[in-house]
């Protein structure tokens, strides 16, 4: 299919159901960049702020509370994420359906697997420095500063496969984007589709043109994921001395 349409694939809009002519996926394929993007904008800080705080508090009750809900959070489906998202900020905030309502879906599922890499990637340099650092008196901010650098190849390790997660997720975008894959994303508040969602509705399409839109789709998706997961085994290995 991609030897087939060729770059076109990537540059021309999907095709009419039942032509001869394959186009492409750059509409969706800009919208999944574009939802996963803003997703990692969102999901990155808070989980690198709620993996210090657990770290550093490791015995508090909030830090405890905080790895039950990550590890709750790892097993809870997908799908109730993207309609509890749509019910919240689609219908009750009135935000419809656009980039922004669908980035804080995926930022939800991303949070959890971000945040507990970046815990063991901190809890380790953690046991060898801070006793040192604490008797020097540096202050946790300091403390914070050293268990970064230290595991920040365990950090973007984290960061990268969140966003191998979020960016083959179908379930909640089926409530959270649109179904129309002809149009482009002009500003987070705009409707925009994904790269699955595309791939679900063409697969279960009675028109062959595009279930070959659907095949090259999903090799596409899968090279993407692909390389994020090397790029991530690529960061951990270039990591810190902890990484």
């Amino acid at each position: 299919m991609l030897a087939k349409a060729g770059l076109g694939f990537l540059l021309n809009i999907p095709p009419l159901p039942g032509t001869n002519d394959l186009g492409g996926i750059v509409t969706v394929l800009e919208g999944s960049l574009l939802i996963v993007g803003m997703a990692t904008v969102i999901a990155a800080p808070l989980s690198l702020l709620s993996a210090i705080y657990i770290v550093l508090h490791e015995d508090s009750l909030i830090a405890r509370l905080g790895r039950t809900l990550l590890d709750l959070m790892v097993e809870f489906p997908t799908i109730v994420v993207g309609i509890s998202v749509f019910l919240i900020f689609g219908l009750a905030l009135g935000l419809g359906l656009n980039a922004l309502v669908a980035s804080i879906a995926l930022a939800v599922i991303m949070i959890p697997y971000t945040t507990i890499q970046a815990i063991e990637a901190m809890r380790i340099p953690k046991s060898v420095v801070y006793e040192a650092a604490a008797a020097l008196g540096l202050r946790e901010g300091h403390i914070a500063k050293i268990l970064l650098i230290e595991g920040r190849g365990g950090v973007v390790t984290g960061v990268l496969v969140g966003m191998a997660k979020i960016f083959g997720e179908t379930a909640p975008l089926l409530f959270t984007t649109a179904t129309s894959f002809d149009i482009f994303a002009n500003s987070p508040l705009s409707p925009v589709s994904a790269v699955p969602v595309l791939i679900f509705v063409y697969a279960f399409s009675p028109y062959t043109n595009w279930h070959e839109v659907a095949w090259g789709a999903s090799l596409l998706l899968s090279l993407i994921v692909l390389s994020i997961y090397l790029a991530a085994r690529v960061s951990l290995g270039r990591g810190g001395r902890y990484a």
